[in-house]
């Protein structure tokens, strides 16, 4: 993937994501920022029609949206990640990591503050949360084929918002690293899904008939549950 920010003359700095896997061009707003995803060699035509139908909503939704303010007695807490800081009499800043938590280390009297900075902390959020989601998605998907009898060629992990998970026609599946905020219930559910994909690449009803055989008859109804889950981050 491909990002970069852009300065519109009517709705700001415009974030945009060249996605490979990306079937269509989307947006919407986050963190204060209209951002598009979109495939490669997009028209540029396409992306300023997509604006002139969406942007003045947009913008307006970003006029409301407030990103977190990342200081000092920040902490995010989920089930499977955890992020704070802490003033070290350090150097440099670097994280420290335990299991599923995640510190970031500062030198004291660092002004957190900036719009530089508080840029740089979301970027080092998410860094924590990859880091985190590497040594925990992977291997719960190996205990999860294990125990139902898949296999799949290979996983890797993704930074998109825009898709929870997908499986290839060649039993490669990709994942999400904000699975990781999500309940365990409902990141066990996507593991489920993908894999249940390397045996049916529809959602036909022999896809949920398997989907339920692996979630105690409760496929459907954990799919509801995920479509009203946001982890904005």
């Amino acid at each position: 993937m491909v990002k970069t920010t852009e300065h519109h003359p009517l709705y700001g700095d415009i974030q945009i994501t060249i996605n490979p896997r990306a079937r269509r061009i989307t947006l919407r707003a986050r963190d204060g920022f209209i951002c598009i995803t979109m495939p490669p060699y997009t028209p540029r035509k396409v992306i300023d029609d997509a604006l002139a139908q969406h942007g003045s909503r947009l913008l307006a939704e970003c006029r409301t949206q407030q990103p977190d303010i990342i200081d000092g007695d920040y902490k995010f807490v989920s089930d499977n990640f955890c992020f704070s800081l802490e003033a070290s009499a350090t150097g440099k800043p670097f994280l420290r990591f335990d299991g599923k938590s995640a510190t970031l280390h500062y030198p004291t009297g660092t002004d957190l503050t900036s719009p530089t900075t508080q840029e740089w902390l979301r970027r080092v959020r998410v860094t924590a949360l990859r880091r985190v989601a590497a040594g925990y998605l992977p291997q719960r998907l190996k205990e999860f084929a294990t125990r139902h009898g898949f296999t799949y060629s290979r996983v890797t992990l993704r930074d998109s918002h825009s898709r929870w998970g997908s499986c290839s026609n060649r039993g490669s599946i990709s994942l999400s690293i904000y699975l990781q905020l999500l309940p365990p219930h409902l990141s066990d559910y996507v593991l489920l899904h993908e894999l249940c994909h390397t045996v049916e690449m529809n959602h036909g009803e022999r896809f949920w008939v398997l989907m339920d055989s692996v979630t105690d008859c409760s496929a459907k109804e954990l799919r509801e549950a995920l479509r009203g889950f946001k982890t904005d981050f």
